[in-house]
């Protein structure tokens, strides 16, 4: 459920992230290899990742890039990688990203491939958080969400009471 919930209630001001798009593109193992000792399991879900994503692609992803967002999807408990990575991406001291750049090198590398796709999308919200943003005002989302195009399959996660966004 933490997929389509997890959402910071106030925004804050976070300064961008750089150095990662000028690091060398790598393939997954190798890029995920400073974070390796930092998340259980991390070496076997980087090998079922290679097995299970899907490739060829027909966008012309890459084995490693296409394991690179699969490995993001894939929910192991408290350690699942885009847990852990969201909760860095919200961090102000922008340098405990610097382990993860080349990761962030491969997963943007890939999603640049994918193509666009103009659509609404939802996401539910544990909070009435309305009062935080303004109409037209721009911000910056500093986490890598899921949302569905599908109101229902976040209905499914979510139940009753909350917010939708």
């Amino acid at each position: 459920m933490l997929r389509f919930t997890n959402v910071d209630h106030k925004p804050i001001r976070l300064p961008p992230i750089y150095g990662y798009r000028t690091h060398p593109l790598l393939p997954l193992r190798q890029a995920l290899d400073p974070v390796l000792p930092h998340i259980d399991q991390l070496d076997e879900f980087i090998r079922i990742a290679k097995t299970e994503c899907h490739f060829p692609s027909e966008h012309g992803l890459t084995r490693e890039e296409s394991a690179a967002i699969y490995i993001y999807t894939m929910e192991w408990g408290e350690q699942s990688l885009y847990r852990v990575l969201n909760g860095l991406l919200r961090i102000k001291d922008r340098t405990v990203l610097v382990p993860w750049h080349g990761y962030l090198k491969l997963f943007d590398n890939a999603l640049k491939k994918l193509p666009s796709h103009h659509v609404s999308l939802w996401r539910g919200v544990n909070v009435d958080i309305s009062k935080n943003f303004k109409e037209g005002e721009e911000l910056t989302w500093w986490n890598i969400t899921s949302s569905s195009t599908s109101v229902k399959v976040v209905k499914q996660f979510l139940g009753q009471g909350w917010v939708w966004v």
